[in-house]
């Protein structure tokens, strides 16, 4: 199902939530650290979240294969090193200073990162916008070159 220009609505909203899951690790890692100081036992959740996070930059890695680049240099070892180092940014979000006691910090929490996935968003369209065009740009190009060689 195409909307304009070849963009997908799985694809756009995919784009969507890659904004919004990147843009949550920088929260979720201010949560980490303040978990190291406010309750150390909580960080016996870290060794967890590395090894299940690799594995599902191991699957992301193998189920995109075709998709993005196939013969991409160590997708998998990539792929794993990426899933380890976010999952852990995104399970500590919950451990936000002021998360608990405060709305405001938990609303800045979501609200910042809710914003960059809806750019994320608009970015990918003009990007599939701006490559569709040219590649129409060029095709068209190459037919009025083809006409006039064959009016000649």
């Amino acid at each position: 199902m195409s909307i304009r220009y070849g963009v997908t609505i799985p694809r756009l909203v995919l784009a969507g939530g890659t904004g919004f899951y990147l843009t949550v690790q920088p929260f979720g890692y201010i949560g980490l650290i303040a978990t190291a100081f406010t309750d150390p036992a909580g960080l016996l959740a870290l060794p967890g979240a590395l090894v299940f996070g690799a594995l599902l930059g191991l699957g992301v890695a193998y189920l995109s294969r075709n998709r993005v680049k196939p013969k991409f240099a160590h997708r998998y070892r990539r792929g794993a090193i990426l899933g380890a180092l976010t999952l852990p940014g995104y399970l500590f979000i919950g451990h936000f200073p002021g998360a608990e006691s405060g709305s405001t910090a938990s609303q800045w929490a979501v609200a910042i990162p809710f914003c960059c996935g809806i750019a994320a968003m608009i970015v990918y369209y003009q990007r599939r916008k701006r490559a569709y065009l040219a590649r129409r740009a060029r095709r068209l190009a190459g037919q009025q070159a083809d006409q006039q060689t064959a009016a000649r």
